[in-house]
Parts: structure tokens; sequence; C-alpha cells
């Protein structure tokens, strides 16, 4: 299975909220470059990647649909 960025972000808590209503949800999510923007903020060039197995993408755009119909 291969990892998909559904989102990304200079700063990791922007995407807390939408990890964790995947995780809620059963799919398991991955912040890449997670570390790296820890260490190095004043670096705009990184980012942080909210990652999903492809097998989830069916679910995940499910739920993105109804957390933006719900703003």
């Amino acid at each position: 299975m291969s990892l998909i960025t559904i989102k990304k972000s200079h700063n990791e808590s922007d995407l807390f909220i939408l990890k964790n209503r995947l995780e809620s949800e059963g799919i398991k999510c991955f912040l890449r470059n997670e570390l790296t923007t820890q260490l190095m903020p004043h670096m705009q060039s990184f980012e942080v990647e909210l990652q999903v197995y492809d097998a989830d993408m069916k679910k995940v755009r499910e739920i993105l649909a109804e957390m933006n119909q719900n703003e």
C-alpha cells in the first residue's frame, strides 16, 4: 500500500483536528516531515503532510465532504 498526502501545512497543529477525526473512524494517519518542521520552524519551505493509505481514500473523501458541509 502506498501513502497519499491529503493535506499540507507549515504548522502541524493545523492538521490535528482532521487527523483525530480520521483516526476516530479507524483510518491510520501519518504526519510526514513532522520532526523537520519542529526542529526548523523558521524554514517555511518545509511542510507537514497528513498522509493516509491509498486503500482508505474512499472513506477519507466521504469524511472530508462531510466536514466541508458542516463548516
